[in-house]
């Protein structure tokens, strides 16, 4: 039987998933990316990272940064 996010929804969080969420964020993953990633809730990522004083990026910044990046990418193609 998969684990689902639910089943896990009081679990301790453990050094190493504390890292890798820590990771995760650096990386500039989702809240729902990094969910899946470590098989919890986005709520319980978001909620992690906000006590370890590294929010996720909000989804409108983030894509805007990734809008940027594209663009440039797609203007040193062009050269």
């Amino acid at each position: 039987m998969p684990t689902s996010a639910k089943s896990n929804a009081c679990r301790p969080w453990d050094d190493e998933q504390v890292e890798r969420l820590k990771e995760l964020i650096a990386s500039g993953a989702s809240a729902v990316r990094a969910a899946a990633a470590l098989k919890r809730a986005r709520s319980s990522v978001q909620v992690k990272a906000r006590k370890l004083g590294m929010p996720f990026m909000a989804s409108r910044d983030a894509k805007r940064i990734r809008n940027a990046k594209i663009a440039e990418a797609e203007s040193r193609l062009a050269r």
